[in-house]
């Protein structure tokens, strides 16, 4: 997955909730929270479909209804994978650091990490 701005997420994100949705009815969501222009989110609809995280799956009139090209963990999955790798190239303590003490992390989630390290220790 190539780089996504934080507005490309943010609409993707949308997507993946919604499952199918058109870019009319997300602009609708974001509007909710800051004015931004039909075109803007229509613009990031286009980019996101030639990066190939999204797809026109049907059309209803002149409306397209876009849908994922890929699952919304695959996405996270290669997104972090990219950022860890050119922001922590070589120690990867800061990383951690910060996940596990500034971060507020819920019971299930530290049983999981420990499960996750004895594993990698095996």
């Amino acid at each position: 997955m190539k780089k996504l701005s934080p507005l490309e997420l943010e609409v993707l994100q949308y997507i993946y909730e919604a499952g199918t949705t058109t870019a009319p009815d997300v602009h609708a969501q974001i509007a909710k929270k800051r004015q931004t222009a039909y075109s803007t989110i229509k613009t990031v609809f286009d980019r996101l479909e030639k990066k190939g995280a999204i797809y026109r799956k049907s059309q209803v009139g002149r409306t397209s209804i876009y849908a994922p090209k890929e699952t919304e963990t695959s996405v996270q999955t290669s997104l972090l994978r990219d950022f860890v790798t050119r922001v922590f190239p070589k120690d990867k303590t800061p990383l951690f650091n910060t996940l596990i003490r500034d971060t507020s992390l819920s019971e299930e989630e530290v049983v999981y990490l420990e499960r996750l390290l004895e594993e990698k220790r095996k």
